[in-house]
């Protein structure tokens, strides 16, 4: 009987989720058995905290973007947006592009490390 790979999914390249594949990159480098494939929209790292100093002209932009490739080695990345999870069926849905197709990825173990995006709406009445 042929041993089937296990595939770990980690959904979002921030910083939460790159640090969750370079923790299970460690693991797993030399488990051939283990595949583990990360999901992000966007193909770079953007060091958010030093954004003030790109805005005063401190810094150059390519100073605080790196490529989401030059962080991993073992990883598969699919630069792409998630249409849906079934967690039942334990498939990931990516949504892709009119240039390309989306894909279904089945999985066995689902990290979800997706950037929360915070909208404050403040809404005065005056009666």
């Amino acid at each position: 009987m042929a041993k089937t790979k296990k595939r770990i999914v980690v959904l979002g390249g921030g910083f939460a989720g790159l640090e969750c594949i370079k923790k299970l990159e460690s693991y797993f480098m030399r488990d051939f058995d283990i595949e583990i494939v990360l999901v992000s929209e966007d193909n770079f790292l953007l060091f958010t905290p030093m954004l003030p100093q790109v805005a005063s002209g401190m810094i150059e932009t390519r100073h605080i973007i790196m490529p989401i490739r030059a962080l991993i080695e073992k990883t598969i990345f699919y630069e792409d947006r998630v249409k849906n999870i079934d967690p039942y069926g334990k498939i990931v849905t990516l949504s892709g592009t009119s240039e390309k197709r989306g894909i279904s990825l089945h999985y066995d173990f689902l990290v979800i490390a997706l950037e929360l995006h915070l909208f404050l709406v403040l809404t005065f009445m005056v009666f």
